[in-house]
């Protein structure tokens, strides 16, 4: 789901490319870097996208201030064009710190491109912080469509 310019309420994203389930409303986005991980709740956060799955867009990283998390989108209902990496963006989900396993891990590291030796070097658990979206706004253009279906 995608809609450019749509009217959000929200002059912060106006005019970014909207992509999810929800939109942003009134909600005000605070940096990543201030966001408690050790709380579990809704967040509204705007950071910068560092890598995006190369498969399908069906997930990203984002990073503001030295901290990273894991962007998944809710229910697998929409993605984001795979080339949306050095974007501004804000994220509306659910986030929570959590392990990811050495099993999806490596397969998370495939999808992103990374080398074999990179892959191979993963051989515990990674905790991280990870954000269940419901909407994503990506400042700019340029913007491949992104992957349509499941």
């Amino acid at each position: 789901m995608m809609a450019t310019g749509c009217s959000t309420g929200n002059s912060q994203v106006a005019n970014w490319n909207h992509y999810g389930l929800s939109k942003l409303g009134n909600d005000r986005p605070v940096a990543l870097s201030v966001v408690d991980e050790t709380k579990t709740g809704p967040v509204v956060v705007e950071g910068t996208i560092t890598e995006v799955c190369q498969t399908k867009g069906c997930w990203m990283n984002i990073v503001e201030g030295g901290k990273t998390a894991r962007v998944k989108f809710k229910d697998y209902a929409f993605f984001v064009p795979r080339n949306a990496t050095g974007h501004r963006v804000v994220v509306k989900g659910w986030g929570e710190k959590t392990l990811m396993d050495v099993e999806w891990a490596k397969h998370v590291a495939e999808e992103a491109g990374k080398s074999r030796a990179e892959i191979d070097a993963i051989t515990k658990p990674v905790e991280l912080y990870e954000i269940e979206a419901t909407a994503v706004y990506i400042e700019g253009e340029g913007l491949d469509e992104p992957h349509t279906g499941g």
